[in-house]
Formats: C-alpha cells, structure tokens, sequence
C-alpha cells in the first residue's frame, strides 16, 4: 500500500529547506543542496530546461509530478500551476540557483514570470488560493494553509526578501517580496481563530474574502488543523522582532496545542488494517481537525460525515490521509527556545486588544497641534489587561479606510473589541474623493465592517459621529449628519452590533452648553469639527456612558470603580 508522507519545511537563519519530503513522484528538495558550482553543470542545465517546459502560461507548475526527469510533450492548455503539494516554489528555487550559477537568460525569465505571478495572485486579505488563476466557485480559491502550501510561499519570499541566493533579484522586487510578507504574515493573524475569547488555531483554509474558516474536499470539514496550526506556529516564532500581537497569537496557539493532545492513544497496523489503540507510553498526537466549538478530534470518510473514533473510518480513509501526527512536539520544542528568548514580551500574551478605526475625531495627535481625538483618552477607562491600539487616520471617511488598507491593517491587530466611528469625512461634497452616500456606499462599507470584525472573531461597536459645532440662530444644532448617523443606526439594528449614539449625546451636550462654550471645546475658535484636549476628553466620557449598556461583553475589561 502507498502512503502519504509529510515532509516539513524548516526555515533556518532565512534559508528554507524541505527535509524528507517525498511524495509518490520527484520532488525537487533533493536538487536544492548541492554544491554551487553543480548548478552550472550539463546535468542541472538539462533538468532546468525539462522545468521549463512545464510552467504553465501564468508562471506556475503542477503538482505530483516530476518536472525535472524529462520534457512535458502535452497540451499546453492541460498545464494548471498551483501551490499544492510543494509545486512552484521548489522550481522557482532552483531556477534561481541555476540562474545565478549560469547566468543564462532564460533562467531568470522563468524566475521572474514565476515570482511576478506569486505578487499578483496575493489576495487584498494578504493570504494566497491554491492556485492561480483561482476558480471562482471550487474551494482552491480559498486562502489556503493545507499542506502547507501559504507558509511555504511566505518562507520562501522572505528569503527573495532577504537571503544572498536571491541576491540577482531587483531590489524593487526584493522590496515588493518584503512587503508580500508582511502582509501574508497580518493574514495569519487576522485568521487565527478565536472560541469564546480565546485565540486557538487555524483552520487549513480560510475565506478569501473575510477569512471566515472553509471546508475543502468532502472530508475536509471547517475546523481548527492540528497539523496546518503547527507550522504557522511554527513560522510565527521565526519571526525577527515579534510584536504584541505575534506574541499573542504564537503563546495562546502552544495553549491550544496543550489543550488538545490525544494521550494514550497509538496507532498501529493489525490484520493488515492500521488502527488506533490505547497504549498508556504512547507519546501525545494530534489530530488533523478539531471542532471549533467543542475541541473535539473528528475524523471523516469521503461522505463527510463526522465520526469521532478513528477506527471507525473506511480502510481507504484510514490509510490515505494524515488523521493523527505528533505535529505538537516540535511546536513545544521550539516554543521552549522562543520564550526563553523573548520572556520580556510575553506579559503582551495576557492582554486584549480594542481597536478604534475612524477620522480625526479619533486619531492621536501630538504637540505643537492642539487637536486631540477621544480614542487617546479611552483607555483611561479600561483595566491594564487591555490595550487601546488606535487605527484612526485623519481625513478617512470608510471608503478612503477601505481604499488605503487601513481596515486590514486594524484587523491584523487580532482585536476582541473594535470600535467604528465615521461620517464627518463621507459626508463631504460628492466631488470628493472621500466622500461616500449616507444610504448607499456608506452603509454598505459598514456592513463590511461589522461582517469583516465578526468574521475575524471581533466583536464590531458602531459609534454615530458626533455633531458639529454649528448652530442654528435659535440654538438648536445646524445637523448635516443625521442621515449618517441615521444609517448607522440602521446597519446597527440589521446586524444586531452594538451601538453608541454619540451623535445624540453630544447635540444635547452642545445645545445645553450653548455656541459661545460649546467653542471652547477647540483651540480655533473656526473649527467646529475637531476637539482639544477638555473637548475629546468629554466625547469619551460620553461613549463610556454608554458602551457597557451597548456591549455588556466590554465590562470586565473596564476599570473596577473605587
């Protein structure tokens, strides 16, 4: 009987090679240490030109099949590039080391078609399908993690990025694979899985879209991977210079990892049949997948029915794929060195994070300005467990935050709580750039973002914008922002998300003040829209008012009244 063997990239010092790894066909791991005067060779030009051959018209290779042992004489049109299995990046691999040994150009032509296309099939979320073009309605075009196949594509642009086999890579291009990094590591992050407030792992693929978890093949069900969480980990602790929000996931991913080992358990062949047994000096496994809500190991035949003991499964089943491994033991192992290394960071594993995205009325802003916005006065009201982490940019209205990233760039946070505040800037001249539709464009972005939190395991809190400080000649506010605070109380009721009316609280506040102090809420006596520090300070006293009515869930996290 033939069996699928795993073989795991170990990325060292920057240099990612794949130890052990054969599948039915070649694999071009064994090609890719030899001495570098071999890559000039006849024998590495002869294997090189048969790789040629097989990339396919958008700079991919196939899978499970050896792409070196001769020249593909088929159908071009039968060519389907994809990342699976360890295909494409062990070719674009080697032709760089041939490139680089030979000089010869079409070499390098191969390379770059290759790589160009790795950029181009990233998705806006920062994660990659598992092939390219990706399929509109099959599960390839989810950002995929199974077998691999995305910690692959990051392990090896970090190395275009950085590493000296690259080094004939233009630096524009080396810059761009930094970047793709970067980004593929905030998709990590962003889909790391969170089950009653804790962040566990993930599941082996993810939405394209909004990163919810997916099923693929029909035994292939959502849940969280024992063995796609153990390299993402994996790779999370190889980072140089980890943030708060790597520790965080990197430390409550090994809790997973303790949580949900199979002690006692071998698995062993009998009568011809493999089997799971019990054997109290087995070492721990894990399985492939888990339920995300009960943690429980589930395993499946084709019909996609869950059973929950192994040797339930057909013998195809049973045989054919990887159910329970030991990925858990080298997650600990190097885990052990990672936190020996990084002790100082490690209290960032036992906070939370709130996030607030929003325009000026939010951001920070420092000396000489004199704005300030209410998110640098919020966590004033929130216990040292949490952390406040500001996304707000001013000028952004939710089409320019969209627009520019900045959305992904929050969700990266992995926060608990996000808090959303906008409408002064969509509410801009409609030749504007920024400016959005109170009952078209500007509810449909806060749809997004209240399906985008939640799908990332956030819980969203809409905040109406507050009034500007402009009157009527009877005292009464001149009120340009009711129809977007109006919408977003709608989008609040549609999707059942918390709601902070600051936009009512603060008119009655301004109107009981009256024009002439109302004012003095700013240092420019012009400025009807931004706040000093007396004026921010007071719309976040007024949000706190109400945020733990709005969102109870918030409470524990508030500061304990004397």
């Amino acid at each position: 009987m033939k069996f699928r063997i795993f073989g795991w990239c170990i990325w060292m010092l920057g240099t990612a090679l794949c130890q052990a790894a054969e599948w039915p066909t070649l694999r071009l791991s064994r090609y890719l240490n030899r001495e570098a005067a071999w890559y000039s060779s006849p024998e590495a030009l002869s294997l090189a030109d048969n790789i040629l051959t097989w990339q396919d018209d958008y700079g991919g290779w196939p899978k499970n099949v050896n792409t070196a042992s001769k020249p593909y004489d088929g159908n071009r049109k039968d060519l389907h590039g994809t990342f699976d299995n360890g295909a494409t990046i062990g070719e674009l691999r080697f032709l760089a080391r041939v490139y680089k040994a030979s000089g010869q150009e079409r070499y390098l032509q191969a390379f770059q078609k290759g790589f160009e296309m790795i950029l181009k099939a990233q998705y806006p979320t920062g994660g990659w399908p598992q092939q390219y073009p990706s399929p509109a309605k099959t599960y390839h075009r989810y950002v995929t993690f199974n077998d691999n196949a995305m910690v692959r594509i990051l392990v090896f642009l970090k190395d275009v990025g950085q590493s000296e086999d690259f080094s004939f890579v233009k630096e524009e291009q080396r810059q761009a694979a930094r970047t793709a990094f970067e980004r593929g590591i905030g998709c990590i992050l962003k889909c790391q899985i969170r089950v009653n407030g804790e962040l566990t792992g993930w599941c082996a693929q993810h939405d394209e879209k909004d990163l919810s978890p997916r099923a693929a093949r029909s035994y292939e069900l959502v849940s969280l991977s024992g063995g796609e969480s153990a390299e993402i980990l994996r790779l999370l602790m190889r980072l140089e210079d980890p943030s708060p929000v790597v520790v965080r996931a990197v430390v409550s991913g090994v809790r997973w990892f303790e949580r949900s080992k199979i002690e006692g358990l071998r698995l062993k062949w009998i009568n011809g049949r493999r089997m799971a047994v019990p054997d109290p000096e087995a070492p721990a496994l894990w399985a492939r997948f888990y339920e995300i809500d009960t943690n429980r190991p589930f395993f499946s035949d084709r019909d996609g029915i869950r059973k929950y003991d192994y040797n339930e499964l057909d013998p195809e089943r049973a045989e054919g794929y990887a159910w329970l491994g030991d990925w858990g033991k080298d997650v600990f192992r190097e885990f052990e060195k990672w936190k020996e290394k990084w002790k100082d960071r490690l209290a960032a594993a036992e906070r939370i994070r709130i996030v607030l995205t929003g325009d000026s009325t939010v951001c920070e802003f420092q000396p000489p300005d004199w704005r300030r916005g209410w998110g640098q006065y919020l966590g004033e009201y929130f216990s040292d467990k949490v952390e406040i982490a500001n996304h707000a940019r001013s000028g952004r209205s939710t089409k320019t935050f969209l627009n520019e990233g900045l959305w992904e760039k929050a969700l990266e946070d992995k926060p608990l709580f996000i808090l959303i505040q906008f409408g002064h800037n969509d509410n801009h001249a409609p030749d504007k750039p920024e400016s959005t539709a109170a009952e078209k464009e500007y509810t449909d972005n806060l749809r997004y973002f209240v399906e985008r939190a939640r799908a990332i395991g956030a819980t969203p809190i809409l905040i109406t914008p507050m009034h500007r400080r402009k009157f009527t000649p009877n005292g009464r506010m001149n009120d340009t922002l009711q129809p977007y605070a109006d919408a977003m109380k709608k989008v609040a009721e549609e999707k059942k998300a918390a709601l902070v009316d600051l936009h009512t609280a603060s008119g009655r506040l301004f109107e009981e003040m009256g024009e002439s102090e109302a004012a003095k809420l700013s240092d420019d006596l012009q400025d009807r829209t931004h706040f000093n520090e007396q004026g921010a300070r007071k719309m976040a006293e007024m949000i706190m008012q109400q945020l733990p009515q709005a969102e109870p869930s918030i409470k524990p996290y508030l500061k304990q009244k004397k």
